[in-house]
């Protein structure tokens, strides 16, 4: 797809293992007693569901498209295998493999009527494109159709409307952000391009007639995430604006200063976009009970710059994540960690019924070298976070870091479940599931 030498940069000097958590197949007990709020015991388990997982199975996922909840009760699951895209899902508390698709990076929605859509990069002699594969029954992934392609290549997203209609969504990193959508029964529209420029990671979520974009900037000489963007469309797509409901003229060239920067929030300097945060990159996006956005991203120290005890200071992190939420009055932030010595790279989000947030992370000490698993919840919409639970604690141990973790949005039966792979590089990847008790 592109270049991942940042990426790679980032995993290999800034991943590891913090103490806690042991991985278990039953549930184990542990505790986590956060600075402004207390936690009660959480039950966890986390278990090995499959070993044909390739280095980036689960990436990425910004808004979902990994694991899901269908509208029976079961869930759903697809992930990247060296082979196709793998399916899953889960009923009656047993997994069972569904069929294995051939494309990659796989992005899945399931529409109003039950049935499961899969969006992914595929080469049928013209180089790599993005085809669309669609259950041939409700409920049910053993049978797919023979797909279509909808989109050059490029990251994918997608989200179904209230009124049953299906939005694609592609940011390629030499073309531009756009969207194409397929009513019920319909066909495919032509695109319309949104945002001009380098720009990946799209997450997209629809709540209501609104649905909400996230993307960031590519740049592409230093090989550098820039920038993390938000987009809202009031009426199904017709017209975009910023968070302000201020109308934007689309396509926007993302450079052009139009757009809403996000990772500007919280920052004393605003007309200096990096602030000390480099290498931006978009982890999640919800949409609460309340229809406030939610966004996690990454944010980094920038390279080739000397600090924490480095540069003869205090310890400090290299990677953090961001927690930012829309209220009526703006933008609000706050640091999913605020220790001095961990660091906290992958996260996603998941809110329960009584608008609680649970977030599932990795995370490391800052001197170690491999990340572990780890969750934080939030009693107050993310102004505070407890302090992290470890999931697992053997990352250190294997000599590999647990990355690109998903999360089911929909919390279901008082428990959070997640999901992830390992940084294997070359090698085959497990594939990790877990689910965490909240009440």
């Amino acid at each position: 797809m592109k270049r991942r030498m940042n990426r790679r940069v980032f995993v290999r000097t800034s991943m590891a293992v913090a103490a806690g958590g042991v991985v278990a197949t039953s549930f184990t007990q542990a505790v986590a007693a956060g600075k402004t709020q207390r936690s009660p015991k959480r039950k966890f388990y986390i278990k090995q569901l499959a070993a044909d997982g390739d280095n980036n199975a689960l990436f990425p996922s910004a808004a979902g498209g990994k694991l899901l909840a269908s509208s029976d009760g079961t869930t759903l699951m697809g992930y990247a295998t060296p082979k196709g895209s793998a399916t899953w899902q889960r009923r009656d508390n047993v997994w069972q493999r569904g069929a294995l698709l051939p494309i990659q990076r796989p992005y899945l929605v399931e529409d109003k009527d039950g049935f499961l859509h899969a969006f992914g990069l595929q080469d049928k002699g013209r180089g790599q494109e993005v085809w669309h594969y669609t259950a041939r029954r409700p409920h049910a992934i053993t049978h797919f159709d023979e797909g279509e392609r909808v989109y050059q290549k490029n990251y994918s997203a997608a989200t179904i409307g209230d009124n049953g209609t299906l939005y694609y969504f592609g940011a390629g990193l030499d073309a531009t952000i756009g969207f194409r959508e397929k009513t019920r029964g319909g066909v495919w529209s032509d695109t319309r391009n949104l945002v001009d420029g380098a720009c990946i990671y799209p997450g997209v979520v629809c709540r209501g007639n609104s649905m909400h974009l996230i993307f960031c900037g590519w740049n592409g000489g230093p090989a550098l995430y820039e920038g993390v963007y938000y987009l809202r469309s009031n009426d199904h797509g017709a017209t975009w604006c910023r968070s302000d409901d201020r109308v934007l003229q689309t396509p926007v060239d993302w450079k052009s200063g139009d757009l809403e920067l996000l990772n500007t929030v919280g920052q004393s300097n605003p007309k200096n976009p990096t602030g000390g945060e480099a290498n931006t990159h978009p982890l999640n996006l919800i949409v609460d009970r309340e229809n406030r956005p939610h966004v996690l991203y990454w944010f980094s120290r920038p390279y080739f710059t000397a600090f924490g005890t480095a540069s003869g200071r205090e310890a400090e992190p290299n990677v953090r994540v961001k927690h930012l939420r829309r209220d009526a009055d703006g933008w609000k932030s706050s640091l999913l960690c605020t220790e001095l010595d961990r660091d906290v790279s992958y996260a996603c989000l998941a809110e329960d019924a009584l608008g609680r947030l649970h977030a599932v992370m990795t995370h490391k000490r800052s001197n170690d070298q491999f990340y572990d698993l780890g969750y934080a919840f939030s009693h107050d919409a993310g102004d505070t976070w407890s302090a992290i639970q470890s999931l697992t604690g053997d990352a250190n141990k294997r000599k590999l870091s647990y990355a690109h973790v998903a999360i089911n949005p929909v919390v279901s039966h008082g428990r959070v479940q997640f999901a992830s792979n390992m940084w294997s590089q070359k090698n085959p990847s497990p594939i990790w599931y877990g689910e965490i008790e909240i009440d």
